[in-house]
């Protein structure tokens, strides 16, 4: 008896010592990772000790950077200058001219697509060719604007590929961001085409029931992006799932049936070319959505009514971090982009952040060589901003979009889509951002030059 009781405390000792090492285990791996993920200290003091807000930290890091370029300067010897390097710049200018072209026809190919294609046309449809017709639907709830508007993107840009027309799906009868977006009416929704099926008598007379093919690009085992050939399938409606982001559409580049490959490549260019790179989603924006008017009348109010459109836009998605060095980053891409612009009017240059801190700290830098605009949401008296005081808060999400109200993010991207020459772009570290991707490609679709994207990520 003795000697069963003394096998269980032993046993209990056991699972005791195992469960407290992986404990510690456990609790000094987080410990690990977050030491490495803490963000840099951005707190500099002089010689005195006195600390120094941003604007005088990054003019301290300009004269250090100064000071050591020029302690690092060696004599060059005389002899033939051998360049290893390209610049950015340099990079770039092969493809200004064939981007604009291939953009260009892109544009011509879509407006074509959707003269055809498009609601106010196959409304009018004869019964029989009506019922025959495909659509393709695109579904996006109101989380990140950026990841959702590649949903409705990628089905815009999969209606083009298969000669569908395209709907935009509703929730509660209300559009994705409906109270910010207009969306045109080259579009359905999904209710008027069950309408319309109906009305046509499409399973009544042609025996044709109006069923949904779902593709779900985030099941890599199931998706049929690569082997599936669309153009063949039968169902009225197809719908392409999980598609956040501009690679989901271009998948079909890779696909296995030529049909589909010259679909994709007529639309994005081919893969082996790197100068064939049209802005795609670019074009498919500006013919798709445009700003509420509140949201335009917001726009307005920053620009001034009358007022010269920005040349250059600085977006920075920091995330509530306070990095000295991302500053400096983007201070110096937007020198630069400013040095490209040559011209003799001083520039206007919008910036925006999900941090206030931030933009606070930058504005003095940036001053100094162009002027700010900045929309200032607490100082706007305008009609989206009164309606904003009924919508529930959305306080969980301010980490990750910043404290301002969720319509500002919708002025900030009109504001900043309007930028004529660049779209600069920093975020904290392994951020990647869609928001600022769109606002780059819709600034590149509503004023096609020649333009410097400089991306900074630090």
């Amino acid at each position: 008896m003795r000697y069963g009781i003394s096998r269980r405390k032993r046993a209990l000792l056991r699972c005791l010592f195992i469960l407290f090492a992986a404990f510690t285990f456990i609790t000094r791996l987080m410990l690990t990772l977050r030491s490495l993920d803490a963000p840099p200290t951005t707190i500099t003091t002089t010689s005195n000790g006195a600390m120094l807000d941003l604007p005088a930290q990054l003019e301290l890091l300009d004269l250090k950077r100064v000071a050591f370029l020029s302690s690092a300067e060696t004599p060059i010897q005389a002899g033939p200058k051998t360049k290893n390097c390209a610049t950015v710049e340099e990079m770039g200018k092969v493809f200004r001219g064939r981007i604009l072209k291939d953009s260009l026809r892109v544009r011509k190919l879509i407006q074509t697509h959707f003269s055809i294609n498009g609601a106010p046309r196959i409304r009018e449809l004869p019964p029989e060719q009506f019922c025959r017709h495909g659509f393709v639907i695109g579904k996006a709830s109101e989380a990140g604007f950026g990841n959702e508007m590649y949903k409705l993107l990628t089905a815009a840009a999969l209606s083009v590929m298969l000669n569908r027309s395209l709907i935009i799906g509703q929730t509660r009868g209300k559009y994705p961001f409906g109270d910010y977006i207009l969306y045109s009416n080259l579009t359905f929704t999904l209710r008027e085409v069950k309408h319309l099926w109906r009305q046509n008598g499409c399973l009544k007379k042609y025996g044709r029931h109006l069923v949904m093919r779902i593709d779900d690009f985030e099941k890599p085992t199931k998706t049929n992006a690569l082997c599936g050939n669309w153009r063949k399938w039968p169902q009225p409606i197809i719908w392409y799932q999980g598609t956040t982001d501009a690679v989901a559409a271009q998948f079909f580049l890779k696909n296995v049936h030529p049909d589909m490959r010259n679909a994709a490549s007529e639309l994005f260019g081919k893969p082996e070319s790197l100068q064939s790179q049209p802005n795609v989603f670019g074009e498919l924006m500006r013919i798709l959505i445009s700003p509420s008017r509140d949201v335009e009348e917001a726009v307005n109010w920053v620009i001034g009514n009358g007022g010269r459109d920005p040349d250059i836009t600085l977006h920075m998605r920091m995330l509530m971090n306070r990095s000295v060095r991302a500053a400096q980053a983007a201070l110096n891409c937007l020198k630069r982009a400013i040095r490209n612009l040559q011209q003799g009017s001083r520039p206007r240059v919008v910036v925006i952040s999900d941090t206030p801190s931030f933009i606070k700290g930058i504005t003095p830098n940036i001053s100094e060589v162009a002027e700010v605009l900045h929309f200032d949401y607490e100082s706007f008296r305008g009609k989206v901003s009164d309606d904003i005081k009924s919508l529930p808060s959305l306080e969980f999400r301010v980490k990750d979009w910043g404290p301002a109200p969720r319509w500002v993010a919708f002025v900030d991207f009109f504001l900043a889509s309007r930028a004529k020459h660049a779209v600069v772009s920093g975020a904290h570290r392994r951020v990647g951002t869609t928001y600022a991707q769109l606002i780059a490609a819709l600034a590149a679709a509503d004023s096609i030059a020649s333009r410097v994207i400089c991306w900074q990520k630090v």
